[in-house]
Formats: C-alpha cells, structure tokens, sequence
C-alpha cells in the first residue's frame, strides 16, 4: 500500500491501515504523534487541527519507513533512539534495554526517600542505558558509580551521561564473577538485573524478543535468584550500617527473593509497581 499523498491526513489514514492488526486505535493514535514530532516537528495539535497540510518528501519517506518498522514490531523508542526518563533524555540502542515505567516508578521511590541527604555515595549494578543511575545523580546530592557488563551497553551509557550534564562514574564490570570496586561502602546500592526466566520467554512479545538485549533480560531456570545473592554478597562488605538496597526483581518469584535477605543484618520491605505486582525489595542494613 502507498500513501496517497503528503497530505497528514493520508498519512494518517495510511499509518492506521498498516498498523491496526498490530495495535489498538488508541497506540496508534500516540505512535502517529510522535512520528509527526520526531520527523516532521509538528506537535499533535497541528495534526489535528490541519490535516489538509502537507510535509515534504524526506519527512514524509521518514514517518513511512518508521511505520514499516513498527508493523514488524520495532519498539519506537529504537526507531526515534530515544527516551524520555525522569527529566532525563536518553539514547537507547538495541545493545541497551527500554527503560520500563516500572523502573521509573522505584526511582522516584528512591529519590522521595534520599532528596533532602547530602553527599551519598550510591552505585547502581547493571546499569544499561545509565536511566537509573543518571536519575539519581540529577535529583540526589550524591556521588555516583554505575557498572555493566556490556561494553556496548556501557558506551551508549556514557553518552547519556554527556549528554545531560551529569557525573556518573561508568566501569565495566561482570558482577558474578568480579567486581573491581574494592574498597568503597555505599549509602545506596541499586539494581535492575536481568530477571525474566528462560521458560518465561514464550510469554514476552516479539518487540521485546527480537529487538531487546536478551543478556540485559533473562536468566537461566536453575538460579534465576543469582543475581540478588551476588548483590547480597556484596553488600555484606560495601553497604554502609544503615544503608539501603533497592531491587526490581520479577513478581512470581518476590518470597525467594526476599528470603535471600532475611539475615539478621537486613529489614526488607516488599513494594508493588503501578500495576499492582510485587515489583520492588527495599532492604535496610541494620
């Protein structure tokens, strides 16, 4: 199918023709939106109130080809290689994980509880695109260090640090295996870890399969825990007394999780996500 003319209207028309078996009028009405801001800087409002207007022919060949994109399921964050988070404007590639509303949601957590502190030293543990990391250093008065074990990863984080002005510490480091931070303690340490187990690949969505970094989402059924027991490993020698860890950890599996830190040393606190699943651990070392 072609697009009739140049006309927004018809582009329009044609961008709901070739995505209504893949999403609801409702998404492609936001997807059509941003298109038009990204690649014909015209605001909803203009699309709206002037679809008789037209747009040029390398705008228009830039929404087409965005749009064949998305039929195939390309998340449009990658197609605009971008994200907003937090106030914070971040590149995204396909070597770094979108970030979810769930993570911004335990980051403003953490930043409601930390805002008024001064001088923390933080350090977030599979960092990716940095969302986490950088977020915290714009709202909390703090000294940052984040670490992945992705190069690529690491690249597009360090980017994102440049770009916004901020002053986080990147380093490359494989967490289970070895850490070089050796003789620091932390006031806050913060992880998103890959959590989705391999048996629960058939229940995720070909955007997420086919264009997401798998090394940034799963983890294998025999120790789907792993991560949190090298993150609790670690905060025996470099958290603080009184210091706090906070966690995104896959729901189905929130008790075991929780049971990983149910030391005398630690008080935990399970907390759910906007969509009203056991999403987050707070820990406090006592």
């Amino acid at each position: 199918m072609r697009v009739k003319s140049n006309k927004i209207k018809d582009i329009v028309s044609y961008a709901y023709d070739e995505l209504k078996n893949t999403y609801t009028k409702e998404e492609i009405k936001s997807l059509v939106f941003i298109l038009f801001q990204e690649f014909a800087n015209i605001n909803s409002a203009y699309v709206l109130a002037f679809e008789d207007k037209t747009i040029n022919e390398s705008e228009l060949l830039n929404i087409v080809l965005a749009i064949k994109d998305l039929k195939h399921n390309k998340p449009i964050q990658q197609i605009i290689g971008k994200v907003d988070f937090l106030n914070i404007s971040l590149n995204i590639t396909k070597d770094t994980l979108i970030p979810r509303p769930e993570t911004e949601q335990m980051c403003q957590l953490i930043i409601n509880e930390n805002k008024d502190k001064k001088g923390l030293k933080i350090i977030d543990i599979c960092c990716g695109s940095g969302c986490i990391a950088l977020s915290l250093n714009k709202n909390i008065d703090s000294e940052v260090f984040a670490c992945d074990v992705s190069e690529q990863a690491l690249k597009i984080a360090k980017q994102n640090n440049t770009n916004n002005n901020l002053n986080v510490n990147f380093f490359l480091c494989d967490v289970l295996n070895d850490c070089p931070i050796t003789d620091k303690e932390f006031d806050i340490i913060v992880c998103n870890p890959p959590y989705v187990k391999d048996s629960e690949k058939s229940l995720m969505k070909d955007n997420v399969l086919n264009y997401e970094p798998h090394l940034a989402l799963f983890v294998s059924d025999e120790n789907p825990l792993i991560f949190y027991e090298k993150i609790e490993f670690f905060a025996r020698e470099h958290l603080k007394k009184d210091g706090k860890i906070y966690l995104e950890i896959n729901n189905s599996l929130a008790k075991e999780t929780a049971l990983i830190f149910s030391k005398s040393i630690y008080q935990t606190e399970t907390i759910q996500d906007i969509f009203n699943k056991d999403r987050f651990i707070f820990i406090k070392k006592i």
